[in-house]
């Protein structure tokens, strides 16, 4: 039990909290109510998981020896790391579904587009 507490603690954490739901939101924007969103959280995961990181190292200055050897050590440690892996992904499924329900009941209290009349 206290190693399911501890991914779940490392998988969701305060510091990438704000992140998982922004990226959940942005890929819910454009999710349909058929959308796969096993596949549509894949590709969250892959964006929230190599390429955000990387951008940010980019970003702040890193020299691209440190870039490379951060991508070097998400595929040395990636069997250890899979449970952290597998509560992010969960969680951005929970999180894009629950922005595609909320999406689609606030848009169901839409007034109705009635057809012009013709003068």
């Amino acid at each position: 039990m206290q190693d399911l507490q501890y991914i779940i603690g490392i998988g969701f954490t305060a510091a990438d909290l704000p992140r998982a739901i922004l990226i959940a939101f942005l890929f819910a924007m454009f999710a349909k109510k058929s959308t796969n969103i096993w596949l549509v959280a894949f590709y969250a995961l892959v964006i929230d998981r190599t390429i955000w990181p990387i951008t940010g190292m980019a970003s702040s200055g890193a020299d691209i020896q440190s870039i490379y050897a951060s991508i070097a050590a998400l595929f040395k440690t990636f069997l250890d790391d899979l449970g952290i892996y597998i509560v992010r992904y969960v969680g951005l499924v929970v999180m894009i579904k629950g922005f595609v329900w909320l999406r689609t009941s606030v848009n169901k209290f839409a007034p109705k587009k009635s057809k012009a009349a013709h003068a």
